[in-house]
Formats: C-alpha cells, sequence, structure tokens
C-alpha cells in the first residue's frame, strides 16, 4: 500500500472527504460527499477566525 494510499484511508476513517486538492496539500475536510465542491477548513486560511481555507471543485 502506497503512502497517498495509506493517508487517504486515514483521512477517511477519521471521516473526512480527503479528495486532494492539485495545487498543493490541502485535503477535503468535509464529511464523506457526493459533491464536486471541496473544502479544506484549515490549511490556507489567512487567520484564526477564518471559517474556511482553500476551496476547489474537482
Amino acid at each position: 500500500m502506497s503512502n497517498e494510499d495509506k493517508s487517504r484511508a486515514a483521512g477517511q476513517a477519521a471521516g473526512y472527504c480527503w479528495a486532494p486538492y492539485k495545487g498543493g496539500k490541502a485535503r477535503c475536510t468535509r464529511s464523506p460527499h457526493e459533491y464536486k465542491r471541496h473544502v479544506d477548513h484549515y490549511t490556507g486560511r489567512q487567520g484564526v477566525t477564518d471559517m474556511k481555507g482553500i476551496e476547489w471543485t474537482g
């Protein structure tokens, strides 16, 4: 099992979608979903009060 496979399994076991962001290290931190809109609520936030970080579709 590759490191990518291990990472995806761990993220999904934690209850996240865990789809990778093509432009960096972000991962979708929404619960598993069928939508194409992904968001990483932690990576890319400008301040501690920001609700979302990076958002993407794909």
